[in-house]
């Protein structure tokens, strides 16, 4: 019984490293996307384990959600990153573009 309880520690020791590890990977990709001079706030996150519906393929992929924004007429971005920290998509798609624009505009 007791060697049970320890392999049942272990492996959820094990899986929540995984977890932060994953986690860290997609807020890197997401924060590199986003640059130093963030437009965005009110971030929540979730990971789709069932799949991002929105995404064909329904892959699994953490969901960043950005409720506050700066950028002109983007009330609010959601940013799709893989657990290894790969960006694969973005609402609105031309996110890169926004956020090139908004990071010019503050340029003297």
């Amino acid at each position: 019984m007791f060697i049970w309880i320890k392999r049942l520690l272990v492996l959820s020791f094990v899986v929540g490293i995984l977890s932060a590890g994953s986690y860290a990977a997609a807020r890197f990709g997401a924060g590199k996307m986003l640059g130093s001079h963030q437009p965005l706030g009110g971030r929540t996150f979730e990971f789709a384990f069932n799949g991002a519906e929105a995404l064909d393929g329904n892959p699994r992929v953490w969901v960043f959600t950005y409720s506050t924004s700066r950028l002109p007429r983007v009330p609010r971005v959601k940013i799709y990153v893989t657990p290894t920290g790969k960006v694969v998509a973005t609402e609105p798609s031309n996110l890169a573009d926004l956020l090139e624009a908004w990071e010019k505009s503050l340029e003297p």
